[in-house]
C-alpha cells in the first residue's frame, strides 16, 4: 500500500516537474535503477522509465538470487552485484532513500556523484514525520483541536523539524498562537521568532499567560509532566498535545 507521503510527494507539481528535469538531464547516460516495489511501478507506469532513458537493469533487495531475469522490461539485478555493473548513475526510486544511498555508498563504494534520488526530503525526517500524522489521523484530529481552543490564547511547545512539517503541510491558523517556547530559547534574543512565532523561555510562558500551552512534538509524556509538576506548576494553563495518541500507544511509549 502506497503512503500518504507517497501519494503528496508524487501528486505534487514540484515533483513532475524534477521528474522531467531529471529525466532530460540523463537521457544520454546509462542508467540502473535501485527499487523495484510498489512505488517504482506506480512511477513507471507513468514514467515509462525503460523508454525514456537508457536503463541498463534494475536492482532491489528481492533480485538477491536473481540471475539476469527480466522485471519491467529491465534485467534484475542483485545489489551485490552493482559495482560489476556498467552505468553512469544510479536513480534511488524508494521514498525512503537514506539507508539505501549509505548501502550503496558505504557498503558498495558507489560514488556519492552517481547517485540520484526521486524523493528529496525538503525538511529532516519529512517522509517519517508526515507518515506519522497521518498515522494518528492528525488531519481529522486537527480541526477538532482548533474547535476546542477557539477564542483561546496558545503557546506551542517544541520548536522542531515535526512542528516545522506540521506548519508546512496543515493549517493551524485557526489556532489563536502567540508563541513558541522550547528549552533551546533559554537564552534567547529578545525578538527572536521560529517560524513566524515569538520564541519564550520555558520559564517566561507562566509571565505571558496563555490559556493553553500545546505541545508539538511527537513524544510528549515527559514534556506534559515536566510542564505542568514543575515549570508551570500551580499556574492555571491547560497543557494539551498537538497530536492526539490512543491511550495503549502512549502507555506502550511510556514503559517501552
Amino acid at each position: 500500500m502506497l503512503s500518504k507521503y507517497f501519494e503528496y510527494k508524487t501528486n505534487s507539481q514540484k515533483f513532475e516537474e524534477e521528474i522531467n528535469s531529471l529525466i532530460s538531464e540523463l537521457k544520454d547516460k546509462r542508467v540502473l535503477i535501485y527499487g523495484a516495489g510498489e512505488g517504482f511501478l506506480a512511477l513507471n507506469k507513468k514514467y515509462s522509465f525503460a523508454s525514456a532513458l537508457n536503463i541498463t537493469g534494475i536492482s532491489d533487495k528481492k533480485f538477491e538470487n536473481t540471475s539476469g531475469e527480466m522485471f519491467e522490461g529491465m534485467r534484475a539485478i542483485a545489489p551485490e552485484n552493482i559495482p560489476n555493473e556498467e552505468f553512469d548513475t544510479i536513480i534511488v526510486s524508494n521514498e525512503k532513500s537514506k539507508e539505501i544511498v549509505k548501502f550503496l555508498q558505504n557498503k558498495l563504494d558507489i560514488d556519492e556523484e552517481k547517485i540520484k534520488t526521486l524523493f528529496v526530503e525538503e525538511i529532516p525526517d519529512e517522509q517519517t514525520n508526515y507518515n506519522y500524522l497521518y498515522e494518528y489521523n492528525f488531519d481529522k484530529t486537527l480541526p477538532k483541536t482548533v474547535k476546542k481552543l477557539k477564542n483561546k490564547t496558545v503557546i506551542l511547545y517544541g520548536a522542531g523539524a515535526f512542528l516545522e512539517l506540521i506548519k508546512k503541510h496543515f493549517d493551524l491558523t485557526g489556532i489563536n498562537i502567540i508563541g513558541i517556547s522550547d528549552r533551546r530559547f533559554v537564552n534567547h534574543e529578545e525578538n527572536e521568532e521560529f517560524l513566524g512565532y515569538k520564541a519564550y523561555a520555558p520559564s517566561e510562558i507562566a509571565e505571558v499567560k496563555p490559556d493553553c500551552v500545546l505541545v508539538a512534538t511527537k513524544f510528549y509524556i515527559n514534556i506534559i509532566e515536566e510542564l505542568y509538576y514543575k515549570t508551570l506548576k500551580g499556574a492555571k494553563i491547560k497543557i494539551l498535545p498537538l497530536v492526539r495518541k490512543p491511550l495503549w500507544t502512549l502507555i506502550r511509549e511510556i514503559w517501552g
